[in-house]
């Protein structure tokens, strides 16, 4: 199996999107869902009625729009379809500081996994859609070809859970996050293979 590697785009690639717009949320919660999405990306409305707003958290006119439907109806958890969607912060240090802000205002995450590549923390907004707030755990991208390279992710690609509030305390205790990473991403790995036999 081999290890994956960052692929590479110049400008003799095939014409491709220039950035991902916006996600778009029917809800039958929508006097929930909006300041709920509001607060953990602190984002901010470009257009709002009683029953819909248009938020973004940076230049893009908007990044998620949120329409009341009072005929919609609660996902199974098993149902096709998207599954989650993330959010990333430049650091570490952003991260667990958003961390602590929604902690503080009660909105904590259900789990948490050291991806390997990444810092991943999973959140349930009040319609139950998984939220994922995350980091990159390299500065580069040949840094993480080279962790890539290791074959770690290749074996386990799931990573490992760990504690938000154990790992929040060592970054402010000062902690380098390279011993952050070290200290998390260890434990009882996932054993992958039936997953591997079902795609086979």
């Amino acid at each position: 199996m081999a290890n994956p590697r960052l692929p590479e785009f110049d400008e003799n690639s095939p014409l491709r999107p220039s950035r991902f717009g916006h996600i778009v949320l029917r809800t039958s919660r929508f006097h929930e869902m909006a300041p709920w999405y509001k607060t953990v990306l602190n984002a901010e409305p470009l257009f709002e009625i009683p029953v819909g707003t248009f938020l973004t958290f940076d230049d893009e006119h908007h990044r998620v729009l949120i329409i009341q439907d009072p005929n919609a109806t609660p996902r199974p958890e098993t149902a096709e379809g998207v599954a989650h969607w993330a959010y990333l912060y430049d650091s570490l240090t952003d991260l667990f500081t958003t961390y602590a802000r929604l902690r503080e205002q009660g909105i904590t995450p259900t789990y948490c996994v050291n991806h390997g590549f990444q810092f991943s923390l999973y959140y349930h907004d009040p319609d139950k859609n998984e939220v994922e707030l995350g980091c990159d755990n390299f500065g580069s991208r040949e840094e993480m070809n080279t962790w890539f390279e290791n074959g770690q992710f290749a074996k386990n690609f799931y990573g490992y859970d760990f504690d938000p509030e154990q790992a929040y305390q060592w970054h402010v205790d000062g902690v380098p996050d390279a011993k952050i990473f070290e200290e998390t991403y260890k434990g009882e790995a996932p054993d992958l293979s039936a997953f591997y036999e079902e795609q086979s």
